[in-house]
């Protein structure tokens, strides 16, 4: 990886002069060169000295190398370390010439399993933008580890058995709901815009029903009963629309695993006697709680505050931190027990899907995960704290189980007023029950509608398919590159018609720079340009900004992995995107001359770099656009 080449040679040179162990970081600005080090202001607070006079001293022992051509001080005390910029150039070049997309996704995971949860939308709704961006992020992560040489399992967990499965139920046995859906309407909406909300409007009326899906919600749980039979076909049903959104979306799957299983398959009984027997599970004789069996929360800190939990009522049914106390023994490796499974469907790559069964003939070997990252948003953060608590109390290191928390995402009120919903807010905040949601495939549909209109006027001799599979990109880009961009613990705003757009921090503004790359590298193959590595003795300011770009990716790759901060993994996506385009402005490559073969190593560089990490982003690739 060039730019820690650049590091440790900055290091060595340290430690050649006499100065070993000095920490080496990233200037704030290029204009500081590409590495610097504050070991005079360290050597100074010990030695009480001026950092200026120690950093002269340091500079007069350091010796010149072929990589670093200088060494300079600022004030008050700095060592800015410059390169030579033909060799770093060639270095780079050569080094993501070599490795094409893989470059900066090292082998660190030496198929070490990481295990990784995501989705998990209860399947009685079609997908909306909050449940996207779960999606997106998971999905991100899972191609992050694959691509690091992590082997990697991708869950998505199916709630077949919760209220809001019992909710659907009531409609369709005991209200009158037909289970097909009006015509042109897929199930999923169909559950989720009509049966579900006015299940609820009519249980906000009258108390009886909610006491029918109370009865309900606990015959689902009765493994063999018609309830649980039902659920399970509801459910199936639902999530096949689900995942065709999911699919849309780019997102691939290992396990569907059904919550009715962990039930079915004991995983929570094992989790009751090992809470049991480690003293923090109590069965409540008195008060609100009187015969439910509650988890102890007084021992920490936080959790405490709320008081205790209940994990199985008092009428016998477990809540769904209970359910998930038992998953997560399971996802840990660390159960008695394991799932069996048959083949549910096929992912876009081709490979199987499977799901929970327990008449299913097929196993999975997921082992023992290093970590288990669980992709879920922050309202779920105290039932995620509580789960790691009971972790820690049956003696498994909570530190494996990783919470991914996120924040939701709202509409802006253009984007609401475009889908047909008038409002003067700002904003709009979602909600299931009462039919306040902006549904994945009805947003990428009308990204698609506005890629579409936009694309006929650039290439009116394409044919329909081609203009359908460009704008489907585009649109796919618009939504996930919107939902990754922010920081996770900052509230998304979406747009559409702002996401859409060509220029400006958008996907369509990453993949336009891909196709202008591509296009270029056609040209000059028509030209007979040959690529040359060989870079000249002075370079223009925008080739050394993309060849930066291009040399730090591979760092910043690594340290999303040790810290799971994606956003700056996506941003560098668009800062590559923008110095190429500074690049292309400011300097031409098919009429430049001798510095023709050059320039194209560069254009074929950032085109390796850039899609390589568009795989990791989920953003489509398009030549043309």
């Amino acid at each position: 990886m060039t730019i820690k080449r650049v590091f440790e040679e900055a290091k060595k040179l340290l430690e050649e002069a006499g100065y070993p162990g000095a920490r080496i970081g990233i200037p704030k600005s290029p204009e500081f060169g590409e590495a610097y080090s504050s070991l005079p202001f360290e050597m100074a607070s010990k030695a009480n000295e001026n950092p200026m006079s120690i950093a002269e001293k340091i500079v007069s022992k350091i010796k010149k190398s072929r990589l670093i051509d200088t060494v300079e001080i600022a004030p008050p005390g700095y060592l800015n370390f410059r390169v030579n910029w033909p060799f770093f150039a060639s270095l780079t070049i050569n080094e993501v010439l070599e490795h094409g997309r893989q470059y900066a996704f090292s082998n660190v995971g030496k198929g070490e399993h990481i295990l990784i949860e995501h989705t998990s939308v209860n399947p009685n709704k079609a997908l909306h933008v909050g449940h996207a961006r779960n999606v997106c992020i998971g999905d991100l992560l899972a191609r992050l580890y694959s691509k690091t040489g992590h082997s990697v399992t991708v869950l998505n967990y199916i709630d077949d058995s919760g209220a809001q499965m019992a909710e659907l139920l009531l409609g369709f046995l005991e209200l009158g709901y037909s289970e097909e859906p009006p015509p042109g309407m897929r199930f999923d909406e169909y559950c989720g815009d009509i049966v579900y909300i006015e299940v609820n409007r009519r249980a906000e009326r009258d108390p009886e029903i909610d006491n029918k899906r109370r009865e309900i919600a606990r015959q689902i749980e009765m493994h063999g009963s018609e309830a649980f039979r039902k659920a399970r076909a509801i459910a199936d049903r639902v999530l096949r629309d689900q995942l065709q959104t999911c699919a849309r979306l780019g997102a691939r799957y290992d396990i569907l695993c059904r919550e009715s299983d962990v039930i079915t398959f004991n995983l929570w009984d094992e989790a009751f006697r090992r809470l049991k027997d480690s003293g923090v599970l109590y069965l409540a004789n008195e008060g609100a709680k009187k015969g439910c069996w509650c988890i102890d929360l007084s021992g920490h800190e936080v959790l405490s505050k709320e008081g205790d939990e209940v994990l199985v009522k008092s009428d016998g049914g477990t809540t769904y931190v209970a359910r998930d106390i038992g998953f997560a023994i399971w996802k840990l490796g660390e159960s008695s027990t394991d799932f069996k499974y048959s083949v549910w469907g096929k992912n876009p790559d081709g490979s199987d899907i499977l799901i929970t069964d327990l008449n299913g003939e097929r196993k999975f070997e997921k082992g023992h995960p290093k970590i288990v990252i669980n992709v879920i948003d922050s309202r779920q953060k105290r039932p995620q704290a509580i789960i790691k608590y009971a972790l820690s109390k049956m003696g498994i290191d909570p530190g494996r189980y990783i919470h991914f928390s996120y924040e939701p995402v709202t509409l802006s009120s253009r984007s609401a007023k475009l889908l047909g919903m008038g409002t003067d807010a700002k904003q709009v905040h979602m909600s299931g029950r009462k039919g306040i949601y902006f549904k994945v495939d009805e947003i990428l549909d009308r990204l698609r509608e506005i890629a579409l209109t936009e694309t006929v006027k650039r290439h009116p001799e394409w044919d329909e398919e081609k203009l359908k599979y460009v704008s489907e990109a585009i649109a796919v880009a618009s939504l996930r590159y919107s939902l990754l961009k922010a920081d996770t613990d900052k509230m998304v705003v979406f747009d559409i018609e702002e996401s859409s757009r060509i220029e400006g921090d958008t996907g369509p503004y990453i993949l336009y720079s891909v196709a202008r790359a591509y296009r270029i590298m056609e040209k000059a193959s028509n030209a007979k340009i040959v690529i040359d590595t060989r870079p000249p003795n002075n370079l223009e300011a925008s080739e050394k900004e993309l060849i930066r770009a291009i040399a730090h990716l591979p760092l910043i790759v690594e340290e999303t992995l040790e810290s799971l901060m994606i956003k700056k993994l996506v941003t560098h996506s668009r800062q590559l995107a923008m110095r190429f385009n500074d690049f292309y402005e400011s300097c031409p490559v098919i009429v430049s001359g001798e510095l023709a073969g050059f320039r194209l190593a560069l254009v074929k560089s950032y085109i390796e770099s850039q899609i390589g990490l568009m795989d990791v982003i989920g953003l489509p690739i398009l030549k043309e656009m």
